[in-house]
């Protein structure tokens, strides 16, 4: 990581700017009861970073309040000029994600009532660059999964030529059921329930933050 793309610490915003940083604080305080450390992670750096802008670029400004628009305007600038590792700029994602989170932070506030909130949510979603998205690399399975295509019969095929079970199980799960990876693995013992005459898979809470069923194909 480029020293340009270091933060400042918390308590250095602190005893720079303690009305900027006491709110965005708290904030992360409050988001850690619903959001994973993943998010929380990111929505901290982007806080910080925003907070670095402020007290290097518009040191009059220190109070949240009094963050206006045009102090967005001055930060896509500064942030897409910064370093990141290798001393190579900043990617477009890495920049929409910290927009994002900063613009879910101001939104947040503001529909919270802080009074430390500006009166006016300064930053759009037209400020968040496009992210370069890469392809999907899935196999392209069609909705009736008991006919899969060319790539998947074929990938099915070196799955069940498989000597451990499990590594059958493991490919033939993934590809039926549209599971991500990380699904997959926080699946329970119990995971498998029948339903009528059936069988379907419960996958617990995860990123949609709902629980759901999936219709197993008799192979499973």
């Amino acid at each position: 990581m480029s020293t340009q793309d270091l933060f400042l610490t918390w308590d250095e915003i602190d005893n720079a700017a303690a009305q900027l940083a006491a709110p965005m604080r708290t904030y992360l305080v409050q988001i850690t009861t619903t959001l994973r450390p993943a998010t929380i992670r990111n929505a901290d750096q982007a806080l910080r970073c925003f907070a670095q802008f402020l007290i290097q670029q518009h040191s009059e400004v220190t109070r949240l309040a009094d963050v206006r628009r045009s102090h967005v305007e001055d930060y896509k600038p500064w942030l897409a000029a910064r370093t990141g590792q290798r001393d190579r700029p900043v990617t477009v994602n890495t920049r929409a994600h910290r927009l994002g989170n900063l613009r879910t932070f101001f939104i947040r506030i503001h529909d919270w009532g802080w009074p430390e909130a500006p009166p006016t949510v300064p930053i759009l979603f037209g400020d968040l660059p496009r992210q370069e998205k890469p392809l999907p690399k899935a196999l392209d399975v069609p909705r009736k999964r008991e006919v899969p295509p060319a790539d998947a019969a074929k990938f099915l095929r070196a799955a069940q030529s498989l000597k451990r079970p499990s590594g059958r199980v493991v490919c033939e799960v993934l590809i039926r059921t549209g599971l991500r990876v990380g699904e997959f693995t926080r699946l329970r013992r119990d995971a498998v329930r029948q339903i009528g005459a059936g069988h379907w898979l419960h996958v617990p809470v995860g990123k949609l933050l709902d629980d759901r069923y999936i219709p197993l194909h008799p192979q499973l």
